[in-house]
């Protein structure tokens, strides 16, 4: 029973954080164009506190049903290479999620998304395609049953850095593509 309990209580977590993170996202694509004003400020501060509380409780429960895991099941239990790739990336996670908001948030009290210089958009974009794939992908590890004891660790780490690498390539491309309309844009105005 505590097992189904703390298993239920990490799904909520991943489900509350993902969730918000997704919706965050596109939040931030519509208000692309425009300065935050003090009503988004304050939404990105909320979903801050949400995820890091949901990103804690992953931690608690995930290390408590580490712990349960060894108890039943001894030291086999820690050979699960796929237990260790989730460790890893939601340790990638949390370090990628200080980032954001220490590095990649504060850009965006600066300037709008698209009138940011080229470097900052893709500094903010790399670090928002690293978030979605981290929590898309540490999500996804916990369904993967079938890769328990059978994928080694590199494997699985393997297929994380392949889905990482294409999201940060879709978002080099946006993040380029959203600054050339905004350059072309103020061309034409300078021209007329």
């Amino acid at each position: 029973m505590l097992k189904m309990l703390l298993v239920y209580g990490h799904l909520l977590a991943t489900c509350i954080a993902l969730g918000r993170v997704l919706q965050a996202d596109h939040k931030l694509w519509s208000w692309r164009r425009e300065a935050l004003d003090q009503a988004q400020r304050e939404y990105l501060e909320e979903t801050q506190k949400i995820v890091t509380l949901a990103l804690l409780a992953l931690w608690g429960s995930g290390l408590l049903l580490v712990l349960q895991g060894y108890l039943d099941e001894g030291a086999t239990y820690l050979l699960n290479q796929k237990l260790w790739a989730k460790v890893t990336v939601v340790a990638l996670l949390s370090v990628n999620g200080a980032l954001l908001h220490r590095v990649g948030f504060p850009l965006l009290q600066k300037a709008p998304f698209v009138w940011l210089p080229n470097s900052a958009r893709t500094r903010l974009a790399l670090l928002g395609a690293l978030s979605m794939s981290g929590w898309l992908f540490a999500a996804f590890l916990g369904v993967a049953r079938a890769w328990n004891y059978v994928l080694p660790y590199l494997y699985v780490m393997g297929a994380f850095a392949v889905f990482s690498l294409l999201a940060c390539a879709v978002a080099f491309a946006v993040a380029s593509a959203a600054g050339a309309v905004v350059e072309e844009e103020g061309e034409r105005s300078a021209a007329s």
